[in-house]
């Protein structure tokens, strides 16, 4: 079964995630993407090092290219979604908690304005 990954949007339509994404060096980004379209195929059997289990929900997607932590925070959400929700660079042992905090406000959100209906999500293939 194949879950569809989607960008957080916020209300302003900036996608954070995406332009973390867009502003890595192209082999970085390369690789991230393919990660992505890897957790959407593999979801259910992924495991560390591809994925590590945060908090309140949270996940992270693990990525490392050229001695740098690339980390996508994101959450499996309305069934068939991943959502992602922000991206960093790490540079410490763990996610630092500002981080967590602001992909948990961003889940949030997103829960609050599709209940409101203003969220229209992609179909699942």
């Amino acid at each position: 079964m194949r879950k569809k990954a989607i960008y957080y949007e916020d209300e302003r339509n900036s996608r954070p995630v995406e332009e973390f994404i867009n502003e890595l060096e192209s082999k970085a980004k390369a690789k991230v993407l393919a990660r992505i379209a890897f957790l959407e195929e593999r979801w259910l059997e992924l495991r560390r090092p591809y994925v590590d289990t945060l908090k309140d929900g949270l996940c992270e997607l693990r990525v490392i290219f050229s001695g740098n932590q690339v980390r996508v925070i994101y959450a499996y959400m309305l069934k068939d979604y991943i959502v992602l929700l922000h991206g960093i660079i790490k540079k410490t042992n763990e996610v630092p908690q500002e981080d967590i905090l602001k992909a948990k406000n961003r889940m949030n959100d997103f829960k609050m304005r599709y209940k409101q209906g203003k969220i229209k999500l992609p179909k699942v293939e």
